[in-house]
């Protein structure tokens, strides 16, 4: 069973179902929608004798908890509660576990049966769009303290974004392929082009036992918002238009915070650099 103990969301339908229902209302969606789309999207797992149940008792929770509890749904629980439905699993592969999880049905009904609470207040997510065209060009310059550690303090690296992700909660943001070259100071973009660009991986050691593997070169760059784009070192280059991409759909590149971005470059620079494998 998708389960791990015998607290309700203690299994991975409940929390897919709870965490689905509370981020879409905090898309501005309605209730009773977002009930009929986990209803569509979920047919195999209503299905299952096991995971349909708590499918039911996880939303009437949730909406429960949200003020937003729907008849249908609380009557679908109550009815599993009665019935001994959701214990049969349990009885079966986890006999020691069904105390516990018979108190928790025993709570969860008493809840449902009682007054709700007033519909709570979501507030609505800010996403933010990075508004980088495909072909811009970025400079930034290294000026933390591990640059300091590591001797690149001051020096540049170079950028092109040549795509773009959605990333949780729906920010766009910019996907990007790293010049293989650091400079002391800013060159023209035909010298960057002529540099190729610089793989995006921890572990290049990997590719030495396996050459057959296939290295990432995209890097995505978590730019949710306007305030944690550096301002002082980021310096925009222009844009050249059609950038050279690398057939890598099938990986995922790596995403990198801009809090966490120099210290991950430098390792990066500093990897590849030790085993010469470029």
């Amino acid at each position: 069973m998708g389960a791990w103990g015998p607290g309700l969301y203690q299994d991975d339908v409940a929390l897919d179902v709870r965490d689905y229902y509370k981020d879409q209302l905090h898309r501005g969606k309605e209730g009773e929608q977002i009930t009929q789309e986990l209803i569509a999207q979920n047919s195999d797992i209503l299905e299952d004798p096991d995971d349909g149940p708590v499918f039911w008792l996880a939303l009437a929770d949730v909406q429960w908890k949200m003020g937003r509890l729907e008849n249908m749904v609380k009557q679908n629980a109550l009815n599993i509660i009665d019935e001994n439905v959701d214990l049969m699993r349990w009885q079966h592969e986890e006999p020691g576990c069904v105390k516990k999880r018979l108190h928790m049905l025993s709570e969860l009904k008493e809840k449902l049966l009682s007054p709700q609470p007033e519909m709570k207040k979501v507030s609505q997510y800010r996403l933010f769009h990075c508004n980088w065209k495909k072909g811009d060009v970025y400079a930034y310059q290294m000026l933390g303290d591990y640059a300091k550690e590591k001797g690149f303090f001051e020096k540049y690296v170079f950028f092109v974004k040549m795509d773009e992700r959605t990333w949780h909660p729906g920010h766009t943001v910019p996907a990007v392929y790293f010049y293989w070259m650091i400079s002391d100071v800013l060159v023209e973009t035909k010298e960057l082009k002529q540099a190729g660009y610089m793989p995006q991986v921890y572990a290049p050691q990997a590719y030495i036992n396996n050459p057959k593997l296939k290295k990432r070169y995209r890097l995505t760059l978590l730019n949710t918002s306007m305030k944690v784009i550096p301002k002082k070192n980021l310096i925009y280059m222009g844009n050249i238009g059609n950038v050279d991409e690398i057939d890598e759909k099938t990986l995922t590149p790596y995403a990198v915070g801009w809090k966490e971005f120099e210290e991950y470059i430098i390792q990066n620079i500093l990897e590849w650099n030790e085993y010469k494998v470029f």
